[in-house]
């Protein structure tokens, strides 16, 4: 294929996926998705697998399976309420999960550590440098603020993955970063906030097809419409930005006077822990990193309030 027609492609399958990171339940099919991205369903569903490695429909099947692992490994939803977060039935979303992992949700629940933990946990470390906390002084349950979120549009963009995506998240945020910077001071967003993070379910999806991104979270309020429309009619094309529905609800927030490249695996391990050991559980899979500084950013968990 030709550069240009390989770029063309890469860009329509990354719309697709981001479409499908916005769909928790499955409602749009591969046709829906080709008509959204103005492709053929034939010509879509063959560059999909040609150039991503397998179906469409596998990969969505897959990524809402993922994140029903996710649900399992850090939240107390029972098995049945995970099923229809996902948009299964029980005994669908069963038979799916026994397909994928080989085991029943109930047994993957258990487990102390999963599959791709070590490995992620391993390639993280070599691509940042992660702050050392062994006496917890920063990274602590007592440090975090109960906070209520109203429910946001992410704007943002897939950063480049180049198989190892926390490496090419460390070299290419920078760019991406001071971009939408501006647009936050241009449109003077008060309680808007530049973020990074992964689509995907750290630690249940494989390392190498984990997608990180950076964008403004902009609230979903009627004072923020002019600035939503401003978004969509002045920069989302020109910078290439793609939408994901971002709830709001209860949320852990920690302060840390640290880089998002230092932050990323203690903030991991935090969350981990910290659901493991019961202190909070998560109501989502989506924590997040509002980029504050160059030495200071504010993690952000949600969490079941009991």
């Amino acid at each position: 294929m030709k550069t240009s027609t390989i770029t063309h492609w890469e860009k329509k399958i990354e719309h697709a996926i981001a479409l499908s990171h916005d769909d928790p339940y499955g409602e749009r099919d591969v046709r829906m998705v080709a008509a959204m991205i103005a492709e053929s369903y034939d010509n879509f569903s063959h560059k999909f697998v040609e150039m991503y490695g397998e179906s469409y429909v596998h990969f969505a099947k897959r990524r809402r399976l993922e994140a029903g692992a996710g649900y399992l490994r850090h939240s107390g939803f029972g098995v049945k309420l995970v099923a229809e977060m996902c948009g299964y039935t029980h005994s669908s979303f069963t038979k799916g999960f026994r397909e994928l992992y080989n085991e029943s949700p109930v047994s993957f629940r258990d487990r102390l550590y999963l599959p791709n933990e070590a490995y992620t946990l391993e390639e993280t470390s070599r691509a940042t440098t992660p702050h050392n906390d062994p006496q917890h002084l920063i990274f602590s349950i007592d440090r975090t603020l109960d906070v209520s979120l109203p429910d946001y549009t992410l704007y943002y963009n897939i950063l480049p993955q180049n198989n190892n995506p926390i490496k090419s998240m460390v070299e290419y945020m920078d760019r991406y970063q001071r971009e939408l910077h501006t647009i936050n001071a241009v449109l003077q967003l008060s309680g808007a906030m530049v973020i990074t993070g992964t689509l995907d379910v750290v630690p249940v999806t494989s390392y190498s097809k984990m997608m990180m991104y950076v964008g403004i979270l902009v609230p979903m309020e009627s004072a923020y419409d002019r600035a939503h429309r401003q978004m969509q009619l002045t920069f989302q094309e020109s910078h290439g930005l793609y939408t994901k529905m971002i709830p709001g609800g209860n949320y852990k927030k920690l302060p840390v006077p640290m880089s998002f490249v230092a932050a990323g695996l203690p903030m991991y391990q935090f969350i981990n822990t910290s659901c493991r050991s019961g202190h909070f559980k998560m109501s989502g899979n989506h924590f997040f990193i509002s980029l504050t500084g160059i030495d200071h950013c504010e993690i952000f968990i949600p969490w079941q309030k009991r």
